[in-house]
């Protein structure tokens, strides 16, 4: 009895020893030494290596209003330039970051008033600032949404081929933002958006043409941009 105990044992000794040699220690990650440049080893992950960022943006601005739908159409062409700075990182989970955010825009179109088909050129710039928060989606994609108080400039200009009348305006609103951003070689990134606009403008009345002070819409387009 002694000697089956004392086999049994030692063949279980020698089965693990054989599954133990085809077993490799998981390699550790080593930081880089002194005379080599900085390498991302195992998976480990380098993420938000910047702060600043800036981006020129294209889109179209469709109003809720059908009124200005029945004017201008239902794309309002949009170029706009935006900024931001990471205030903090790792803010809530691993690889996001909380930015602070800044952008001035252009919306612009000509159009037809309403009944005689007058001359209209409508000339919208809305300046705005705010907090946004950026998720690490992985493989350089984010997802982001935030928003911010917008101060907007509202140029209408109206013509009867007689008489041409300009309506000027200036007013807070509000602006909300969406997207997914794809970051590539470290510095440079795509932007693919749609953001929420709303501002209402005081009475609007013209003897050519009255518009509605209500402007909403979302804008839709997206971007180029780097990062340093």
């Amino acid at each position: 009895m002694r000697k089956t105990v004392i086999f049994l044992a030692s063949g279980m000794f020698a089965i693990s020893s054989l599954f133990a040699a085809d077993c490799k220690p998981t390699p550790k990650c080593t930081p880089p030494s002194k005379k080599t440049p900085p390498k991302q080893t195992c998976d480990e992950n380098i993420c938000n290596p910047t702060h600043w960022s800036l981006e020129l943006r294209g889109a179209a601005f469709i109003p809720l209003k059908k009124q200005l739908r029945d004017i201008y159409g239902s794309g309002l062409p949009t170029i706009e330039l935006e900024g931001s700075y990471s205030l903090l990182k790792d803010f809530w989970l691993s690889c996001d970051q909380l930015l602070l955010w800044g952008n001035v825009g252009w919306t612009f179109k000509t159009g037809e008033t309403l009944g005689a088909g007058y001359y209209t050129r409508l000339n919208l710039v809305p300046i705005s600032l705010g907090i946004e928060y950026q998720i690490y989606l992985g493989k350089g994609f984010d997802f982001y949404f935030g928003i911010g108080p917008t101060y907007s400039f509202l140029r209408i200009e109206n013509y009867d081929f007689v008489d041409r009348h300009h309506i000027r305006k200036s007013q807070w609103g509000l602006t909300t933002k969406t997207g997914f951003r794809y970051t590539f070689f470290t510095n440079y990134f795509i932007d693919v958006f749609t953001d929420y606009y709303y501002t209402q403008f005081g009475k609007m009345h013209d003897s050519i043409q009255s518009i509605d002070n209500h402007f909403s819409g979302f804008i839709i387009g997206g971007g180029f941009g780097g990062k340093w």
